[in-house]
């Protein structure tokens, strides 16, 4: 992947693993974990069926929304670095969620290449 995806791939991977292991003694560390997996095997799944093209946000979608719903119900109850940490996830996992969104409707719609970067 190109700037600046490849990036903006890092900062999820540092919110999600890197976040879900330092609070892993928490639901919502195993959650990020756990969600993290999940999205990975569906995606897994669709690249070696279908490469490296739209509908791979599916991953996301069906992983991450759970998660961003417990996060955003769970948030009022926590402070300090925590706070920070599920805001971020919320943040960055919600805006990833739009940008898959708009992606799988694409493809839906006929978008079918393969996407380059």
């Amino acid at each position: 992947m190109k700037f600046p995806w490849n990036y903006w791939m890092g900062l999820l991977i540092l919110i999600n693993i890197g976040g879900g292991l330092y609070y892993v003694q928490t639901i919502e560390g195993q959650l990020a974990l756990v969600c993290m997996m999940v999205a990975f095997l569906i995606m897994w799944g669709i690249f070696v069926k279908r490469g490296f093209v739209r509908l791979l946000g599916i991953g996301h979608l069906i992983a991450w929304t759970p998660q961003v719903v417990w996060y955003t119900q769970m948030v009022g109850d926590t402070a300090g670095w925590f706070y920070y940490w599920l805001m971020s996830a919320i943040v960055f996992n919600g805006l990833c969620l739009v940008i898959d969104m708009v992606d799988v409707v694409r493809y839906s719609m006929g978008d079918k290449q393969p996407i380059y970067f």
